[in-house]
C-alpha cells in the first residue's frame, strides 16, 4: 500500500476552514447535534445512492430529501431546491461534484450550516471554486463562502462504486494537480503537496485496479483525492479545467469522465511544451500510460465515446 506522502499535512492544515470527520455518518449526526441543526435538507442525485444511510443517521433533524442534483449545476436545478429548503436550517450534500457544487450554489444565496459527505474523488468539497450552468455556459467563481463547515468521509460509501467510475473520478482529482502544476501557481510546501499526491493518485489507481473494495485503498484515495482538491484551491487551474468545465456545461457530458478523457491528451500538450515539468511528474507518478489504465478499467478514453450521439 502505498504512502500518503504529504496528505496528512495538507489536510491538517485545511482542518482550520473545514472540519474533517473520518467514519460513518453517526458522526455527523453528532457533530451537527452539537453545532444547534434542527432540520436538515439532504442533497443528492436522482439515484440516491447511499442516501438511506445517511438519512437514518440524521432521523433526529426531520430530514427532506432533494435529489435532483446534476451535473454542472443547471440555474433550474438551484431555483428548485432553495424552493425546497422550507425551514431547514442544514443542508448535507451526499455524492459527488453535483450534490456538492448545489450545496455551493445554495450556500451562495442563503445562511445554512453545509456539510458534505463525498462519495466520489471529486474534491469538490475542499474548494471554493463554485460553478452554475445557464443557457449552455457554465459561470465560475470562488467565495470563501461555499466551504462545507463540516466534511464527513466514509471509505465504505465509495467500496462498491465500479471501477470504470473508480478510475474516472480519480483522473479527476489527478487533472486537478497537473493542471495547477502546469501554471506555475503553486510553491514551495504547496507544490510539493501537489507532486505527491499526483503520485499516490497513480498508485492508489494501481491498488483499486487489482482490489476495487479494499476500504485501506479507498480511504487512502479520499485523503488523495480531497488534497488535490486543497492543490486546485490553491493554485489557478490551467487549460484543461478550464476546457472541461466549458465543454462539460454545453454539452451536460460528466465532469469526470470528461477530465479522464482529456487527461492524457493534455499530458501530451505538457510533454511537448513543458518538458521538465512533465519530467518531474513522471518522477512522482512512476509515469503511467494513462490510456491503458482507462482501458484497463473499461472507462471511455475518447470524446466521442462520451457524446450522446457518439
Amino acid at each position: 500500500m502505498p504512502g500518503n506522502g504529504g496528505l496528512r499535512g495538507v489536510l491538517h492544515v485545511e482542518c482550520g476552514v473545514t472540519e474533517i470527520l473520518h467514519g460513518a455518518p453517526d458522526q455527523l449526526a453528532t457533530w451537527l447535534a452539537g453545532r444547534g441543526t434542527r432540520r436538515v435538507l439532504v442533497l443528492c442525485g436522482p439515484s440516491r445512492r447511499h442516501v438511506d444511510g445517511v438519512v437514518a443517521a440524521l432521523g433526529g433533524f426531520t430530514p427532506a430529501i432533494f435529489d435532483g442534483a446534476r451535473v454542472h449545476v443547471p440555474a433550474e436545478v438551484v431555483e428548485r431546491a432553495a424552493f425546497a429548503l422550507g425551514d431547514a436550517d442544514t443542508i448535507v450534500a451526499v455524492g459527488g461534484g453535483s450534490p456538492i457544487g448545489l450545496g455551493k450554489a445554495l450556500r451562495l444565496g442563503h445562511e445554512l450550516c453545509f456539510a458534505a459527505v463525498p462519495t466520489t474523488y471529486a474534491g469538490s468539497e475542499m474548494t471554493t471554486l463554485h460553478g452554475i450552468t445557464r443557457d449552455g455556459a457554465k459561470v465560475m467563481g470562488r467565495s470563501e463562502r461555499v466551504r462545507p463547515d463540516v466534511v464527513l468521509y466514509d471509505p465504505a460509501l465509495t467500496a462498491t462504486m465500479p471501477i470504470d467510475l473508480t478510475i474516472q473520478s480519480l483522473f479527476n482529482a489527478l487533472a486537478h494537480c497537473v493542471s495547477v502544476l502546469s501554471t506555475g501557481s503553486l510553491a514551495g510546501d504547496d507544490r510539493a503537496a501537489a507532486l505527491a499526491t499526483a503520485g499516490t493518485l497513480a498508485r492508489v489507481m494501481e491498488d483499486l485496479l487489482h482490489a476495487p473494495t479494499d476500504l485501506a485503498a479507498r480511504g487512502l484515495a479520499q485523503r488523495a483525492a480531497a488534497a488535490a482538491g486543497v492543490a486546485a484551491d490553491r493554485g489557478k487551474p490551467g487549460t484543461q479545467h478550464r476546457l472541461a468545465h466549458i465543454l462539460g456545461g454545453a454539452l451536460a457530458l460528466d465532469h469526470a469522465a470528461l477530465h479522464a478523457v482529456l487527461l492524457p491528451r493534455f499530458v501530451e500538450h505538457l510533454r511537448a511544451t513543458q518538458p521538465a515539468l512533465t519530467a518531474e511528474i513522471d518522477a512522482a507518478t512512476g509515469a503511467p500510460d494513462l490510456d491503458a489504465l482507462l482501458a484497463r478499467a473499461g472507462a471511455p478514453r475518447t470524446l466521442e465515446e462520451l457524446l450522446p450521439w457518439g
